[in-house]
């Protein structure tokens, strides 16, 4: 009986570390933090200026807010 509590413990002990660990490398990327996007990065709500990390984060952002992303270079002298 003692031999599977213990087993028991143990599974619930790994189990429980395995959780915390996965969440501590989670990582992400937050669209709502996106003020305006351009092809080359994005200002963020506090107008500080990002280049896109991946491409896809640029393409997630596109495709959701397509009415605050610009198809072009945020320095672009023709869009000014």
């Amino acid at each position: 009986m003692r031999t599977s509590m213990k087993c028991v413990a143990v599974a619930v002990l790994l189990s429980v570390s395995a959780g915390v660990a996965e969440a501590a490398v989670s990582v992400g990327f937050d669209i709502g933090n996106v003020a305006i996007g351009y092809t080359d990065g994005y200002y963020d709500n506090a107008h500080h200026w990002h280049r896109w990390a991946h491409h896809d984060d640029m393409m997630a952002y596109r495709g959701a807010h397509a009415d605050m992303y610009h198809g072009w270079r945020h320095d672009d002298k023709h869009h000014h």
